[in-house]
């Protein structure tokens, strides 16, 4: 064999390389994207009370009464409604919201939910 002709392929070195450096990547970017995540749901958390709130409000200006729960927001009446999806009555986590009407934080009622970590989220604050 003529030391002019090659062979073709990737020596071992060259791919432990290759797999150290991608190695090197994902430790680097998977703890970035992680903090994300947990921003992303706390945001969405705070979207989705928004939303509930302004459903329930809606259900206020039409009936002139609060809901007495949130799943009266699912159905409609009078032709009046459907306000929300029954979907929507979780939050990011999977758990239902608490409604408690007449609230008592100054507002009509109180519309809140809990990440697993306890971090609260709420319509007062």
């Amino acid at each position: 064999m003529k030391y002019s002709e090659s062979k073709k392929g990737f020596t071992l070195i060259e791919i432990m390389l290759v797999i150290v450096i991608i190695g090197i990547i994902v430790g680097i970017a998977v703890p970035k994207i992680s903090g994300k995540l947990g921003t992303a749901t706390d945001t969405a958390a705070r979207a989705s009370i928004r939303a509930v709130e302004g459903a329930v409000q809606s259900y206020e200006m039409d009936n002139l009464r609060l809901p007495d729960s949130l799943t009266d927001l699912t159905a409609q009446k009078n032709g009046k409604g459907p306000y929300l999806k029954t979907s929507e009555l979780k939050d990011p986590w999977g758990n239902p919201y608490t409604y408690i009407k007449p609230g008592s934080h100054g507002i009509g009622f109180d519309l809140s939910c809990k990440s697993p970590d306890g971090k609260e989220f709420n319509n007062w604050d």
